[in-house]
């Protein structure tokens, strides 16, 4: 379905983000010992996002346009996973390499080398939001191997684009059933449940 655009303002007052990463595990009836496999195509990103209190209804028309445009789960949108800025610079940072799955994405663009990332930052590639699981460190011809969570669940293809900035997860609603909250004075409440939807 369609990619709708999130209103910029306001911004939300509260991201609760959580990965499910399903797994099936099994213990042996004898020893106790447990043997985990992780369904390592099925993890997915949910997210409850919160906003302050809107006073007026015209403030508030942005954001009750968006929440119909949703049409309950089936349209898709944007939300930044960050904060901030990750990288202080705007480096073009693209995919080296066709076909890459796993955990782990070659990717060239940085320019300049040094640490760019570090563990616990995110990217965004295929429309996919990964963690960075270890500090990125570029070589001087503009490369680097970034360690990723969950798997690459998506194949890459060369030169597909790598958000570094302000990555984000594509998600869609989580119930059919979404709206707001409007009290005396026209204070309005905005809060929904989404899920990862690439």
């Amino acid at each position: 379905m369609s990619l709708i655009v999130m209103p910029g303002q306001p911004v939300a007052s509260n991201i609760d983000w959580t990965i499910d990463q399903p797994a099936q595990v099994n213990r042996g009836e004898f020893t106790g010992k447990r043997r985990v496999t992780l369904l390592t195509a099925a993890p997915r990103w949910y997210a409850t996002v919160s906003l302050p209190p809107i006073l007026g209804e015209d403030a508030a028309l942005a954001w009750r346009a968006f929440v119909v445009d949703c049409d309950g789960i089936a349209n898709r949108f944007k939300v930044i996973a960050c904060e901030r800025d990750q990288v202080a610079d705007n480096p073009v940072v693209v995919v080296d390499g066709s076909g890459q799955g796993g955990r782990m994405l070659r990717v060239r663009g940085w320019g300049s080398a040094g640490t760019k990332l570090r563990r616990g930052h995110f990217v965004t590639v295929n429309e996919q939001l990964l963690s960075v699981q270890a500090d990125v460190v570029v070589g001087a011809d503009g490369r680097a191997s970034i360690a990723v969570k969950p798997y690459i669940r998506i194949a890459t293809t060369d030169g597909a684009p790598v958000e570094v900035k302000r990555p984000y997860a594509v998600m869609a609603m989580s119930d059919p059933k979404n709206g707001w909250k409007v009290g005396i004075g026209q204070n309005y409440g905005v809060s929904f449940n989404c899920e990862e939807a690439f």
